[in-house]
């Protein structure tokens, strides 16, 4: 009878989805083999037109990205279908819903009772959207506008940012980002790979901000964090330097360091490979046989420690090899060569020249300490300078160098370098020292210049100075104008060369006169002045003279005056009438007592007729002689 009316076997009539067709009378007619029986039923329909209960039409704001539910309730009889109209044009009811299997992706539902709810308001949801309640006797819409709310990413702070960051470290890029909806944040790296989530050493923070950890010289260069939603994006530059120093071993600044070590067989070795740098470097032993051993690694016989030493228990004449300390790190890679040698028979160090030293350099002149030694092991040899800085063998600067015998050579000495030097030589035998006291030598400067020839008197002694100072003392010798040379203190019949490099000519003649030439000499150089000697000398000539007669009365006291220039100066005697000589200074007999003094005065104290006569006074010198004679009448 049709999908809509349905006749139940107790005789009950069910119609579906009354329309107004259905209005009228219906018989019911029970029959059987005796009668029938019937009862007239009739049938009248009540309509009402589909309306929207609460219609209102408005404007909805809603955020981007949030949920919104919009009621459309309806009543109406037959009971209204409920259907919206999208902004798209697509008109949505529960008939279209339960038709879909699932293969289109929606961000609505429509519920039974009308209500419309959207999933994540986007862009696209945006617009007008209709509610339309219908049945048979009408139709009733309802219209609502939604507009969706949003802001463009705006970044904090989005001026281009200097970061530094050490190697091995971590670098922290911020970038904290607003808008409507929250802007999604991704970064781009200096390699253009994108970052959108968290990766081993790219750590995404819940803010933005990325964290680089373990950062490398690799990871410098320009980040870009861009902020992003569907107002717009917003990006922030980034530069990252990365600041790395390459692998120092042991303290020494070069890429590949080669050294000699030795060890006794069966003690233990232990070979330092202390490495510094930025980031800390990784250190690897390379083994003769080519092994890798990374620190730290410990074996029953081979041990790696942590910081790099190597350590080797029980030597053995095998290990008699090279072995190689590398350490790296993104600033670059240092390596240390060990030679090492293993010796049977031990042996204290000892000195080949076991005592202390003095030396006197050269300014500015390389000048070599040496320290040889002998031991075995043969003895690792270490050198103090007079600052207390400690050098090892091989080292080399602007200044030094340590070999690997045992020298030290200096470089350019002058004052500064002067000093007591320490060398210390040590094996596993025993440690021993010894000290070298370097000057570093002046060189002499005579401080005594003549201004002009140097005059002597003939006959006296003369005096030459010759004074010096310099770094080691000078030796004076001084060249005579003859040639001869005296070139050290000494004492002889003509000259005396004293200590402080006065040169005295005893009883100077004009023989002695001419060019002395004085020279210092040390280490350091030599120095030299010359100084002309002139000798001055002439006979004696008599300036004042007595009378050539003179009369006088007996006991009356006579002078006679005989004074004489000459050089040298000149002796003075008087010849007396008996033909006796008086020296200067004579005192006489009687009878008349003469007496001649210092000057060449001649005075008869007591004149008696007996010394009347002619009394002959002479000046004499070297050079020649004067004379003078004076008649003495005593009456």
């Amino acid at each position: 009878m049709g999908s809509r009316i349905h006749v139940y076997p107790n005789g009950s009539l069910v119609i579906e989805a009354v329309t107004e067709k259905d209005a009228g009378d219906y018989l019911c007619v029970a029959r059987n083999k005796i009668g029938d029986d019937l009862i007239l039923m009739k049938v009248s329909i009540t309509m009402k037109p589909a309306k929207i209960d609460q219609k209102q039409h408005f404007k909805k704001l809603v955020p981007y990205g949030k949920d919104f539910i919009v009621d459309c309730k309806a009543s109406g009889s037959p009971a209204p279908e409920i259907s919206w109209s999208l902004p798209d044009g697509t008109v949505i009811n529960n008939a279209m819903l339960a038709d879909d299997s699932g293969h289109r992706s929606r961000r609505y539902v429509l519920f039974d009772n009308g209500t419309l709810y959207l999933n994540k308001v986007g862009v696209t949801e945006g617009g007008d959207y209709t509610c339309y309640a219908e049945n048979t006797l009408g139709r009733d819409e309802m219209k609502i506008r939604i507009t969706v709310i949003m802001a463009a990413p705006q970044i904090k702070h989005n001026y281009k940012t200097y970061v530094k960051v050490k190697a091995g470290g971590i670098a922290l890029l911020d970038c904290e980002a607003v808008g409507e909806p929250k802007p999604k944040i991704f970064w781009l790296l200096p390699s253009s790979d994108m970052i959108s989530s968290s990766t081993a050493r790219h750590f995404l923070h819940a803010n933005g901000s990325l964290s680089v950890s373990q950062v490398k010289l690799l990871d410098a260069g320009e980040y870009m964090c861009v902020a992003r939603n569907p107002g717009g994006d917003d990006t922030k530059l980034y530069k990252l330097d990365v600041v790395a120093k390459p692998p120092i071993i042991n303290g020494l600044y070069v890429n590949k360091t080669i050294m000699k070590v030795t060890a006794v067989r069966h003690s233990k070795k232990q070979i330092d490979c202390r490495a510094e740098g930025t980031p800390p470097p990784q250190i690897m032993w390379i083994m003769p046989d080519n092994i890798f051993l990374t620190a730290p690694y410990y074996g029953s016989r081979i041990v790696v420690h942590k910081n790099g030493t190597l350590e080797i228990r029980n030597i053995r004449p095998s290990d008699t090899a090279e072995f190689i300390c590398v350490a790296r790190n993104d600033g670059g890679e240092s390596m240390l060569v060990v030679q090492l040698e293993v010796l049977e028979m031990l042996r204290r160090p000892i000195f080949k020249n076991p005592f202390n030293e003095k030396i006197t350099a050269k300014p500015g002149k390389t000048t070599t300490l040496n320290c040889s030694v002998d031991g075995n092991p043969p003895p690792d040899i270490s050198w103090m300078l007079p600052n207390g800085t400690w050098f090892s063998s091989g080292i080399k600067t602007s200044q030094f160098l340590t070999g690997s015998n045992g020298t030290l050579t200096i470089y350019n000495p002058d004052g500064g370098k002067a000093g007591k030097y320490r060398c210390a030589a040590r094996n596993k035998v025993g440690y021993i020292e010894k000290l070298i006291i370097l000057e570093v030598g002046q060189k002499p400067n005579i401080l005594t210049h003549p201004t002009g020839p140097v005059k002597g008197i003939s006959g006296e002694s003369l005096s030459l100075h010759c004074l010096s100072d310099g770094s080691p003392k000078p030796n004076i010798a001084w060249t005579l104008p003859g040639g001869y040379v005296l070139d050290r203190p000494q004492i002889n019949w003509k000259y005396i060369l004293l200590e402080n490099g006065t040169l005295v000519i005893r009883e100077a003649t004009i023989h002695d006169r001419g060019n002395y030439v004085c020279k210092a000499h040390n280490n350091a150089g030599d120095s030299s002045i010359t100084v002309p000697v002139v000798i001055v000398a002439y006979p004696p000539r008599i300036t004042n003279r007595p009378p050539q007669t003179i009369h006088t009365m007996p006991g009356a006291a006579l002078q006679l005056h005989c004074v004489a220039l000459g050089i040298p100066k000149p002796e003075i005697t008087w010849e007396l009438p008996d033909r006796s000589v008086l020296p200067t200074g004579h005192q006489s007999r009687a009878p008349g007592s003469e007496l001649l003094h210092p000057l060449g005065t001649l005075v008869i104290q007591n004149p008696q007729p007996s010394d009347s006569g002619a009394y002959k006074c002479t000046a004499k010198n070297h050079l020649g002689s004067d004379f003078t004679v004076t008649y003495v009448h005593v009456i």
